[in-house]
């Protein structure tokens, strides 16, 4: 049913553009598949399907980041935060925000409680919108170049690709980050 819907907006650019927009919300990374497999099965426009899915899922992560923004501000929100093992993760978390906002882009299922975080501890705006707009046009094109070219196995590949990858990268910034504070600034008694 899905795919007859995709199919029949294949043709109409801005349909198919908004359609693809909106299913961003409801999973962006299967709605970029989709987009990629669609624009090489059907001939859609491929400007209309890629602009659709990049800014379908910029608008949501910055809604996320909104939210916990909102989140923080009610009254459930400043009781949660009052917590003191709320208050231990927000200062953990307010050091290593804006590398844990780049990280969530290419590690899936963790940008609803990332992004949503980063609101939540009041984050930068700026810095947190400057990271996702610019690592959103690079992993969805990736992953819809991928559909588009290798079909929907080889996007799955590059999703289950992309945690250890990311995984590894995090662990080897963490260990720099221990190195340079432990053995090239050593503390004095």
């Amino acid at each position: 049913m899905l795919a007859d819907l995709l199919l029949s907006f294949s043709q109409q650019p801005l349909i198919l553009g908004l359609f693809l927009f909106a299913a961003t919300f409801v999973a962006e990374d299967v709605a970029t598949v989709a987009a990629g497999i669609l624009v090489s099965q059907s001939g859609a426009d491929p400007v209309a399907a890629l602009s659709g899915v990049i800014l379908g899922t910029a608008v949501g992560d910055l809604a996320l980041y909104a939210f916990g923004r909102w989140g923080g501000n009610t009254k459930p929100g400043r009781n949660l935060r009052a917590r003191a093992d709320v208050k231990r993760a927000e200062s953990w978390l307010s050091g290593r925000v804006l590398t844990l906002v780049f990280a969530a882009r290419f590690l899936p299922g963790s940008r609803l409680p990332v992004y949503t975080a980063s609101g939540l501890i009041a984050a930068p705006f700026i810095p947190v919108a400057a990271i996702i707009a610019v690592t959103t046009p690079f992993w969805t094109g990736t992953l819809f170049a991928v559909a588009h070219y290798a079909g929907e196995a080889g996007a799955q590949q590059l999703v289950a690709i992309a945690l250890p990858v990311t995984a590894a990268l995090l662990v080897v910034g963490a260990a720099i980050k221990w190195i340079k504070t432990k053995i090239f600034r050593p503390e004095f008694s």
